[in-house]
């Protein structure tokens, strides 16, 4: 058995570029032989994927707070010269799809040269800017000067302009409210660059006088860059809040339960100044400027809003409360104040910054205000969504609600119930201004039930107001880290590290180091001891920083104990550093997820009380009486309740249409036929929320006339049955399938018909991370599925990978709403579309797996499993995050939605492409993948109702119009956020949803390359073959060919037996 290198994992003699297999020895090949004999000890290097790293500079860097390593990029480039010289006989591992070609001499720079100058780009770009995080930036300059000087840039005044869609000149707002030499950017995207000249040299915040622009964007991002630079990561995604509000009173619907409210834009104007909205720092950004002319650039890709100014000064201080009395000029004392309490509901705030910011519920006791025992009723908000910063809620205190002039105390009935041992933490605006320092960090600790929180002073002492009778005020609450901002900040550059370190240490042991091999790792990486005792002493500081806010010991800090409590048997016996690798892999997963949890500042609010001076706060809780009689009248109304309708319409001649989703998507239906459709057409319509069922329903003459969001096989399976209507020969089918692409129809026809119209449908397209992909020496996302494989040694090396689609196949079919063989982006029917096959011949009555197409594909699916390692299970998300998989084939609305939400941190740092594709005989390339999909149909037993076929079909034609999927799916986004985001099958539909530009081209260049595997009513046999054969040949090592062979047979006969069952040709 050969030797394998320790650090790049190849065997003694092989190219690099060779298959990969795992080390067996703890030796090092020839190049890394010369590398460590040839350089000092002192100045050892680290070998990273394509990359050399000094790691006596990494040392320092760290201990520098990470800001030593730009200084020190010399060392990696003639590092890597020094590589590509030693690696001349040796095969790179690129292809010419990846990596320009350049002589050996030039390979440093091979690894930063553009897509675009490789002439190879057609999607994929890896292009990106690495920045210093704010955390360092913020270390670096909080001791410069703050002059006091204001530089005042006016929205129109700019210099340059690189923007398709921009006005000069007045904006008004929704109340009239009109604003001069402004700049209207009525676009997504484009940049403007204003001069700005300098007095003084020091930090200056920025304060944004702005309206937003009501558009498909949910939110307003912008990049600011000085003289043609960003300084650092969060200034490329800066945030300025949209204003949503509710589209109408909370209504009540047929039932007696309240409709939650659709969350529309409005136009209002703002002035804010710019904050950090990954939730570290209480106050606003800064940016360091020198004294003179300077450059200043915006740019965006989600824009939609009016500027007016940018302010760069200094934010005025917040005064104390004897500052705030003493400048009030108050004609009430605080003994003469009228007596009185006004309550103001959570669930009627009139404006928000984001739209999942919507009225919620909590029917569970009568101490919520207001509370109904029978009905659902809207009493809460914030519940669930509340949590990020600069997230802002605002109330309004109507001009006749107080008693008269005077002080009036602040209390706020909320539940913070899920940072346990922790408070959450809220910034009080009274009339846009904070009033006094106590508003501006107000606490609220957990508890499991609703508890009063009132704004007082370090003695617990209540502050007041002075508000004016007769007059509007508004309470504005807006979240922010508060102490424990500080320590995540800390946190973020300590898991930084310790993932790094992680990686270092694997790339030398393996993920599974061998118990009985000295691997010596602390003198292959010699700062690695050091390291490990300075971040086990900064958490050891940081876990008593936060339980002292937590003013316990215990649960609240465990993760950060065990870090420690492991990087301390690290430091004391390095030997055994190995041994511990996968408990510091556990420990930095857990430390990330606790991370995660106690960064967000959840709150839900109940109601919100002014109360002068001699009045207490009513209790909050409820009597034992009201609470036993709340209970049983909850009990006995549970059994007349209808879980299934939301209509009240009735009639033999209503149309009875079933949603196959959640209440909120059924809700959001029956909204819109009852405010549009109905307005239009003199057709009865009944909406049901049911999940499930609709086979055995219609089977036993108890189904719907129309269902919603049916999906999978189902409709081919009703069709079959002779269950549906045929909906290609209704009046003005062929005008409605110009809304979709010219293979949308595939998954609803049957034996010559058409039996449904799609509504949505997604695919699998290709992520990969950018910076990861990079670093590694690739200048393009793979292209073709060779180009994947091209990338393996590289990845494999480093112990990374790729991920591809492998859908379980469901333990009880009649669960499964989509075929396993058949669910988008599955490798083996990726591969055979892509090769010019479909599943079946022409008339469907048998597969094509017999050809040499299907032959191809087949064992190339099977040997990304078997040569190739993939694993079949894993967890996309997490590990497309972490990097460990910096390419995934996954659902691009799901897994797109997933990252822009959860994965703030690598915000910029990945992309998406269409899947790898296959080469064709003309040059061109085949990035053909199926879609999921769900649609409507219309039942056959509609026809016995007067006109029932008509108007279930102008039903149809009415809801998978364009106008109304865009409404349906901004309303929807508009109540779950981005997450909801709708996958409308409506190609017209789904550019004027919520995607950026580039986004939806992407979107809509794959949508294109789109090609359906048809449904038939064996399709249960094709997936049950298909995945029994791939398993036989990748658990037992079955041949692939003959393997496929052997399981076509039985599909095939399947087929015929059912086609002969149906009474159908053979």
């Amino acid at each position: 058995m050969r030797d394998f290198c320790i650090i790049c994992r190849i065997p003694e003699g092989c190219a690099a570029g060779d298959a990969v297999i795992r080390r067996k020895s703890d030796d090092l090949c020839s190049l890394h032989r010369r590398l460590e004999c040839g350089i000092p000890k002192r100045r050892a290097v680290y070998f990273s994927g394509d990359t050399l790293w000094n790691t006596s500079v990494i040392a320092a860097d760290r201990k520098k707070g990470g800001r030593a390593l730009a200084n020190y990029k010399w060392h990696s480039r003639a590092a890597a010269a020094v590589l590509a010289c030693l690696m001349t006989a040796a095969a790179l591992p690129l292809s010419t799809a990846f990596a320009a070609n350049a002589p050996s001499t030039d390979t440093a720079q091979t690894t930063a040269v553009s897509a675009e100058e490789t002439g190879t780009d057609t999607g994929g770009d890896l292009s990106y800017e690495e920045q210093e995080t704010y955390s360092d930036y913020y270390d670096t300059y909080r001791d410069e000067p703050r002059p006091e000087a204001e530089i005042l840039l006016s929205g129109a005044d700019f210099q340059k302009a690189d923007c398709t869609g921009y006005e000069t000149g007045s904006y008004s707002d929704r109340n009239g409210e009109s604003r001069e030499n402004v700049l209207v950017w009525n676009s997504a995207e484009g940049s403007f660059s204003y001069t700005l000249n300098v007095p003084e040299t020091g930090l200056y915040c920025v304060q944004a006088s702005y309206c937003p622009i009501v558009s498909n964007t949910a939110e307003i991002s912008v990049s600011l860059a000085i003289d043609g630079e960003v300084p650092y990561d969060t200034a490329s995604r800066l945030k300025l809040n949209k204003v949503y509000q509710n589209q109408s009173e909370i209504k009540t619907d047929d039932s007696g339960n309240q409709v939650r409210p659709i969350q529309e834009q409005t136009e209002l104007w703002q002035t804010c100044w710019i904050g950090d909205s990954d939730g570290l720092f209480n106050d606003p950004v800064f940016f360091y400027l020198e004294k003179g002319t300077h450059e200043i650039t915006l740019s965006s890709q989600k824009a939609y809003f009016a500027l007016e100014s940018l302010r760069f000064a200094q934010p005025d201080e917040v005064p104390t409360y004897a500052e705030y009395t003493d400048s009030v000029n108050a004609a009430v004392s605080k003994e003469d104040t009228p007596s009185g309490v006004v309550r103001i509901e959570g669930e009627n705030a009139v404006l928000k910054s984001d739209s999942v910011l919507y009225p919620t519920y909590d029917n569970s006791t009568s101490a919520i205000s207001p509370s109904d025992p029978k009905h659902m009723v809207y009493n809460t908000i914030g519940s669930g969504n509340w949590e990020k910063a600069l997230q802002t809620i605002t109330w309004k205190v109507d001009a006749n609600a107080l008693p008269g002039d005077g002080w009036y105390k602040l209390g706020v009935k909320a539940r913070q119930e899920e940072m346990r041992g922790f408070y959450s933490n809220r910034r009080i605006y009274i009339d846009g201004t904070v009033p006094s320092q106590e508003f501006d960090q107000v606490k609220f600790y957990y508890d499991t039930d609703f508890r009063m929180t009132t704004v007082q002073n370090g003695d617990g002492e209540d502050v007041y107001v002075y508000l004016t009778a007769g007059e509007e005020h508004t309470i504005t609450m807006e979240v922010i880290p508060g102490e424990i901002g500080d320590s995540m900040r800390q946190l973020d550059a300590i898991v930084l590290d310790l993932n790094t370190y992680y990686r270092k240490i694997v790339m030398i042991t393996g993920p599974e180091p061998d118990k009985y091999t000295d691997y010596y790792v602390h003198e292959k990486i010699p700062e690695l001891v050091d390291e490990f005792q300075r971040i086990s002493g900064e958490l050891k500081e940081i876990q008593g920083h936060i339980e002292s806010l937590a003013n316990s010991k215990g649960s609240e800090a465990a993760s950060l104990e065990q870090m420690t409590v492991i990087l301390d048997k690290c430091v004391d016996d390095p030997l055994k550093i190995p041994n511990y690798l996968s408990q510091i892999k556990d420990y930095i997963t857990s430390l990330s997820s606790w991370m995660r949890d106690y960064r967000d500042q959840p709150l839900e609010v109940d109601y919100l009380e002014l109360a002068s001076p001699d009045k207490d706060f009513p209790s909050i809780k409820a009597g034992f009486w009201s609470s036993l009689s709340y209970s049983f009248q909850r009990f006995t109304a549970s059994w007349d309740e209808s879980y299934n309708s939301l209509s009240s319409t009735t009639g033999d001649d209503a149309i009875e249409v079933w949603v196959s989703l959640g209440r909120d998507q059924a809700q959001v239906v029956k909204d819109l036929v009852e405010s549009e459709f109905q307005q239009q057409y003199n057709v009865p319509i009944s909406i049901n929320l049911v999940v499930g069922g609709v086979v055995e329903a219609t089977l036993a003459d108890k189904g719907p006339d129309v269902a919603l969001f049916l999906g999978g096989e189902f409709p081919v399976n009703l069709a079959a049955r002779g269950l549906l209507a045929d909906v290609s020969k209704m009046d003005g089918y062929d005008e409605m399938t110009k809304l979709y692409q010219e293979n949308a129809m595939v998954p609803y026809q049957y034996e010559g018909g058409t039996y449904g119209l799609p509504l949505t449908r997604s695919w699998a397209m290709m992520f990969y991370r950018k910076d990861v992909l990079s670093e590694l020496g690739f200048t393009q996302a793979p292209q073709t599925w060779e180009d994947l494989i091209d990338t393996l040694p590289a990845l494999q090396r480093n112990y990374m990978s790729a991920g591809l689609v492998l859908p379980a196949v469901a333990a009880d079919a009649n669960q499964a709403t989509i075929s396993a063989a058949t669910e988008s982006g599955l490798t083996f029917a990726s591969l055979l579309l892509q090769r010019g096959e479909n599943y079946y011949n022409a008339a469907q009555t048998e597969t094509t797996f017999n050809t040499n197409a299907a032959i191809d594909a087949f064992e190339m699916w099977t040997d990304f499993y078997t040569k190739y390692d993939f694993d079949q299970q894993y967890d996309a998300f997490s590990r497309f995050r972490t990097g460990e998989y910096p390419i995934v084939v996954s659902d691009y609305c799901t897994f797109f939605n997933q990252l822009a939400v959860a994965a703030p941190e690598i915000d910029g740092l990945w992309g998406f492409a269409p899947i790898p594709g296959t080469l064709r005989e003309d040059g061109t390339i085949s990035h053909a993948v199926n879609s999921n999909n769900t649609g409507a149909v219309i039942f056959n037993k509609v026809d016995k109702k007067t006109n029932g076929l008509e108007n279930a079909w102008t039903f149809l034609k009415w809801f998978c119009s364009t106008d109304v999927q865009v409404e349906y799916g901004t309303q929807i986004e508009g109540l779950l956020g981005q997450m909801g985001r709708y996958a409308t099958a409506n190609t017209e539909a789904l550019t004027q949803l919520a995607w950026s530009t580039d986004e939806a081209n992407t979107i809509l260049g794959a949508m294109d390359e789109l090609e359906e595997i048809p449904i038939i009513p064996a399709s249960y046999s094709v997936t049950r073959n298909v995945m029994n054969a791939f398993r036989d040949v990748v658990n037992n090592n079955e041949n692939p060919r003959d393997t496929l062979m052997s399981y076509n047979r039985d599909i095939n006969e399947e087929i015929t037996r059912k086609r002969e069952n149906l009474g159908l040709d053979t």
